[in-house]
């Protein structure tokens, strides 16, 4: 819930690292207007267009809050503006053209077809605007049988093979408890977009940017596919452990579980020490990742004995004392109480909206990106279809 009694307007810098670049947003849902998110926390005028009458989807998905947009709604589309056109109609596309005309970026990530149709595209506003950068973002990709499909988060993790590496060895594939693939695909975006806009600081031209749902989720599992294709290693659900690295897994203690990421043979020996077992640093069967990687099953078995006679804490504190990796598992609410979290300051509350925020993953100059500006109301920017 938000604090309102440790509200940090006065703590946020107004973002000018963008200051200056219009951005326009064909967005809905999730992926584009996280993209144009993070270049509203920076700087940018982001201004969403929106259907008239019913916006953008997402100011329905989930409850309304506060009686009003839902709460997704708000969180994605902070700090940007929204003017209300149908491109559809003769006057609505014109309206949006006078728009592109004056901007820098054009985000979107509308259903196959539905832009060349109405001849809002990429080589369409380029063509109209030569300095622009147009990021399109598809769920299967701009070319290949699935390209005029639409598609969704689950849809992505379930087709890349992403969801197949989710889960334990004994159970179904499953999909991360939160969306990467739409997340990260807005992250590319705004990552792909301010790269052309530095190529456009020499040249003077702009960029058509292809990117796909299906594209993020594939180099999310990167290290997997690499090792399939040039090691044959087909990727198996591994619940939290991992393919490369023993050990490297998450244990039982008396009162709750641990995470112990042991990196190197070095780690390794320390952590050897900590359980009372020294000698397993010359062992021949432990003393090396490899080695443990072929003995992995007794070697976890063993460690999970040790680890339930001692608490979660008394654990962490031995290990962390003696530079091994580890970490409790923490639910959110403990780990936003935590003092490292509250130390980063990456979530904010705001007075002005009564609302928490959490800011872009990064500083610059030790200022945190991150608006606590509300997301506007449908159409509430109309006024600029003026200029």
């Amino acid at each position: 819930m938000s604090d309102g009694g440790h509200c940090m307007n006065e703590q946020v810098q107004t973002a000018e690292w963008l200051k200056g670049i219009r951005v326009i947003e064909l967005g809905q849902f999730l992926s584009a207007p996280y993209g144009g998110m993070i270049l509203a926390d920076l700087g940018a005028q982001v201004i969403k267009i929106e259907e008239p009458g019913s916006g953008d989807g997402a100011r329905r998905m989930g409850m309304p809050y506060g009686g009003g947009d839902a709460l997704l709604f708000r969180d994605l589309n902070r700090g940007k503006c929204s003017v209300t056109l149908d491109f559809k109609s003769e006057s609505g596309r014109a309206a949006l053209l006078e728009l592109v005309a004056t901007a820098d970026i054009v985000i979107s990530n509308l259903r196959p077809g539905i832009v060349a149709q109405y001849k809002i595209d990429g080589p369409t506003l380029t063509a109209l605007n030569a300095g622009l950068i147009y990021c399109d973002l598809s769920a299967f990709g701009h070319s290949g049988p699935l390209s005029p499909l639409p598609g969704f988060e689950p849809l992505a993790q379930a087709y890349s093979g992403l969801a197949s590496i989710n889960g334990t060895p004994e159970g179904p594939p499953l999909r991360t408890g939160t969306s990467i693939v739409d997340m990260g695909s807005g992250m590319w975006i705004a990552i792909s977009a301010m790269a052309a806009l530095q190529q456009r600081a020499r040249s003077g031209k702009g960029a058509i940017i292809n990117l796909s749902l299906l594209d993020t989720a594939l180099a999310w599992i990167s290290m997997d596919i690499s090792g399939y294709l040039n090691e044959g290693r087909t990727p198996q659900r591994r619940a939290n452990g991992h393919p490369l690295l023993v050990p490297y897994d998450a244990f039982e203690t008396q009162d709750g579980p641990l995470v112990i990421a042991a990196g190197n043979d070095a780690q390794f020996a320390r952590l050897a020490n900590i359980l009372g077992r020294s000698e397993w640093a010359a062992m021949p069967q432990y003393s090396t990742n490899a080695a443990r990687l072929t003995n992995k099953e007794t070697l976890i078995a063993e460690i999970s004995l040790i680890l339930k006679t001692g608490t979660r804490e008394h654990w962490v504190q031995l290990l962390q004392q003696a530079g091994v990796p580890c970490s409790s598992y923490n639910s959110i609410p403990e780990a936003i109480a935590s003092p490292q979290v509250q130390q980063q300051g990456i979530i904010k509350h705001s007075c002005k909206t009564h609302r928490a925020t959490v800011c872009l993953p990064f500083t610059i100059d030790g200022h945190r990106p991150g608006s606590l500006e509300e997301a506007p109301s449908l159409g509430r920017d109309n006024g600029l279809l003026a200029i």
